[in-house]
């Protein structure tokens, strides 16, 4: 090994290489980092006129405990002009891990660009953090929202009382067919804060306007009906409803039609003859089953979803007073290819949606906190009490009462009747009814729901939140998928009315 030696001179100009090059790290890589998460955890109670039974597509009304979120993740900044976001979602319907993901370049506050999987700009109750809604669940117009999606932001605040955020975005992390373009969907956002833009002081005038639209695909399926035999036609759900406050799933469905799936067949496998009739003295034919038909088998072909909607928010806070609302107006065209497997004969299907949402809140803070210290940049943050539950780490447990808040929250929604149509490709005939090809409304296209909610912040980064929910249908709803195979019988009866009490315990940092 060779070795090196170094003078006292070339020794002193080493060390001062190194400490010019920590101070050009330090200078030009400023990393800030902290850890990040949360934990809701929930226990809901039901009560409706359904009967209990024990089939899989009736879980969504059993009483449980349940991990709403837990989230776990790292923010921070780099050199304090680019932020970024990473987080995890350890529970969720999805397989991907990914809850966030972005990286934030802020050098110009009036047009900064956001990249990665983040909130699209659409909706103040959305934008508003899962951890500082007024009520455990949002309303309904949130199920149609875009949410967290993969896109490019420029967004940001060019004056007093005025933010706005524009991007493109695409449904899912990966594509399904080569069809869609980059970028597929779009997001916009303008909110105005008058209270702020004219020095109102305690309170906030909030204005905003959003739209968000453009194409997705989806992969039609079949029926997950565990009651009966697999059905053959695949379909593909344009819009779905919940009840709110997590209670009955798919209260409103709207589905397109697809791919007819070959169903199980018998084939021949005598060589000696064709027809058991006919065969000679002692020697029949013989047969296998070939193929099968199970559940929740994909189509063939993708379906297009082209959906455009328009929102608008209002809000009016005073000290300890809020008042907020929004309405939801969302249509959705649907078109895509129908194919008999077994035959190899195609129609184009198409089919459209319209369902609108609305919803009216009123907070109170009991304990005297302000709105408007927890208004920022066209949203709302947590509220932050004036004394904690617990004020120091070796306090006693009732130095403070933390903040209590009551809340009242009247949601509904209402859906067209779709317009559908097919148009053959093929030769022979080709279904052009509502029912034939496919398509498919159930439930109901109407509900309202009441809820009620008391919530205690203890400090800000602990919340307890009582919740009852009263949904009334516009007419009797029954479980999907668990009707009986004789005379299409719903089994699990129906009802017009649920009623939902739920506790949630929140711990975020």
């Amino acid at each position: 090994m060779k070795q090196v030696k170094f003078s006292a001179r070339s020794a002193t100009s080493a060390a001062v290489a190194i400490l010019c090059l920590g101070a050009s790290a330090a200078a030009f890589a400023q990393v800030d980092a902290k850890v990040t998460g949360r934990v809701h955890f929930d226990a809901r109670n039901f009560s409706t006129n359904l009967n209990a039974i024990a089939d899989r597509d009736t879980a969504s009304l059993g009483d449980s405990f349940e991990v709403r979120r837990a989230r776990i993740g790292i923010v921070g900044t780099i050199n304090k002009d680019i932020s970024y976001e990473v987080v995890g979602n350890a529970v969720g319907g999805t397989t991907n891990f990914v809850d966030t993901a972005w990286g934030n370049y802020g050098f110009n506050k009036n047009a900064q660009v956001r990249v990665g999987r983040f909130k699209q700009p659409f909706s103040l109750e959305e934008l508003t953090s899962s951890n500082s809604i007024d009520f455990m669940e949002r309303s309904y117009g949130n199920q149609m929202v875009p949410g967290k999606r993969l896109g490019v932001m420029m967004h940001g605040a060019p004056m007093t009382g005025l933010t706005y955020g524009v991007s493109v975005y695409q449904d899912g992390f990966n594509e399904n067919t080569n069809q869609s373009s980059i970028g597929s969907k779009q997001a916009a956002r303008f909110t105005l804060n008058l209270a702020e833009m004219n020095d109102i002081k305690d309170t906030v005038l909030h204005i905003g306007a959003g739209y968000t639209g453009g194409e997705s695909t989806v992969v039609p399926t079949n029926s997950g009906n565990t009651s009966s035999a697999a059905d053959p036609i695949t379909r593909a759900t344009i819009v779905a409803m919940r009840s709110e406050n997590r209670g009955m799933a798919n209260v409103y469905r709207a589905q397109i039609g697809g791919d007819t799936l070959r169903s199980a067949t018998t084939t021949s496998v005598n060589t000696v003859c064709t027809v058991s009739s006919t065969c000679p003295t002692g020697v029949t034919t013989t047969s296998t089953t070939a193929g099968g038909l199970g559940y929740n088998q994909s189509a063939n072909n993708a379906t297009t979803i082209d959906q455009k909607m328009r929102g608008v928010e209002l809000a009016a806070a005073r000290g300890p007073f809020k008042f907020q609302m929004e309405t939801f107006n969302s249509k959705y065209n649907a078109t895509g290819t129908v194919q008999v497997l077994s035959t190899g004969a195609t129609s184009t299907n198409t089919m459209g949606v319209q369902v609108k949402a609305d919803y009216m809140e009123f907070m109170y803070n009991i304990t005297g906190e302000s709105f408007a210290e927890a208004y920022r940049g066209g949203n709302f943050g947590g509220i932050k009490p004036k004394t904690n539950y617990m004020t120091d780490y070796g306090g006693v447990v009732g130095n403070g009462t933390g903040a209590w808040q009551v809340g009242y929250r009247t949601s509904k929604y209402s859906a067209d009747l779709p317009v559908t149509a097919s148009t053959c490709t093929t030769t022979g005939s080709c279904a052009t009814t509502f029912g034939s090809i496919g398509n498919r409304v159930q439930n109901s296209e109407t509900a309202s729901t009441n809820t009620y909610a008391v919530n205690w912040i203890l400090n800000s980064n602990a919340r307890i939140m009582f919740n009852y929910a009263e949904t009334k249908f516009g007419h009797n709803v029954v479980l999907l998928d668990t009707n009986s195979s004789v005379a299409n019988t719903p089994t699990g009866g129906a009802t017009d009315k649920e009623r939902v009490i739920s506790v949630r315990s929140q711990f975020n940092f």
